[in-house]
């Protein structure tokens, strides 16, 4: 009665996956880029002209990297169904 599921379903504990491992190293790196980088810089578009933390430019160009990824990927899967 203890063991209700199936044995093909494994839980949350007895598995770390790959990307887990892959996203824990990322996030370390992370880490340490941002203590490393807390010197401020500034960041000129078009005709604006901004002083941010290097950090936080490095973070914002990280997120905006993977949002474009996601999409990416959304539009490539929706292409291959029509």
């Amino acid at each position: 009665m203890a063991d209700d599921q199936p044995k093909n379903v494994q839980g949350f504990n007895d598995k770390i996956g790959f990307g887990m491992i892959v996203t824990a190293v990322i996030l370390v790196g992370l880490v340490v880029f941002v203590v490393q980088n807390l010197e401020k810089v500034e960041v000129e578009f078009l005709f604006l002209s901004f002083t941010f933390p290097l950090w936080l430019v490095a973070v914002i160009f990280l997120a905006l990297g993977v949002v474009l990824g996601w999409i990416w990927r959304w539009m490539s899967r929706r292409r291959k169904r029509t």
